[in-house]
């Protein structure tokens, strides 16, 4: 009996000790959502990625992917790599144009094992480009209610502007998702037409906000998107949706 317990110690020891396989994951997406109809580079950092084989996409067949880089990956704003992931790849995606909008499933074949994801996909009717300069209340960008813009916080301290117009009483839900929880920490703050304070939501049921108003009076209401800790940079893009609640 004594040596069975003993042999019983001995193996819980070994497991113990035995170290964990890595396996292949995914930690940040840029940017962070695609548009129906086109072809984008896309890059995608994790854990186990540098010897990707293929990227398959289980429910989406005529999405189409063709891996184009593999590499190690820099620090993110100091963060460290255990968290980030230490290797990304670049791949070039082609999306038909009636591909369906909403989460597009994807997989990354690598010999550490399958790393999956889910990636946002706009309609081409509804995204609208970034653009800069919208860094303030007198460089403002217009939305209308129903679009969605793929934006990116360039730097320390950027904040992205946003203006939509609305009626009294209207209610609007903005929403941003981030291409990772990791890099990214979204912030969304809303103003009215005269800079006063209406607004705002750091973290929702994740790391990324969801704003929800009653516009208060006719006109415009401004929207500001930045880090939550005043980081920017690569690894930083967002998509942003604003619509009016049902």
């Amino acid at each position: 009996m004594k040596c069975a317990v003993i042999m019983l110690v001995l193996a819980a020891c070994a497991a113990a000790q035995e170290p964990k396989k890595e396996v292949a994951a995914i930690a940040a997406l840029e940017p962070a959502a695609l548009v129906t109809g086109g072809t984008a580079t896309m890059k995608i950092r994790g854990f186990k990625l540098k010897d990707a084989t293929e990227i398959r996409f289980p429910k989406a067949p005529g999405v189409k992917a063709v891996v184009k880089e593999k590499k190690d990956a820099g620090q993110v704003n100091g963060l460290d790599n255990k968290a980030t992931g230490d290797t990304q790849i670049v791949a070039e995606f082609t999306l038909p144009a009636d591909l369906p909008a909403g989460p597009l499933e994807f997989t990354i074949a690598t010999p550490a094992g399958d790393a999956a994801a889910k990636i946002p996909v706009v309609a081409a009717s509804e995204a609208v480009e970034e653009k800069e300069p919208n860094n303030g209340f007198r460089e403002t960008q217009k939305l209308a209610l129903g679009q969605s813009i793929v934006g990116s916080i360039n730097g320390e301290r950027d904040v992205d502007v946003y203006e939509i117009t609305v009626k009294a009483g209207q209610k609007i839900r903005a929403t941003v998702t981030g291409g990772s929880a990791v890099t990214m920490d979204a912030a969304l703050t809303c103003y009215d037409a005269r800079g006063q304070f209406l607004a705002s939501c750091d973290d929702a049921e994740t790391r990324d906000p969801v704003l929800s108003l009653t516009a208060p009076a006719d006109g415009p209401l401004l929207l500001c998107i930045s880090d939550a800790h005043d980081k920017g940079g690569e690894w930083h893009s967002y998509l942003f949706t604003v619509e009016e609640a049902k």
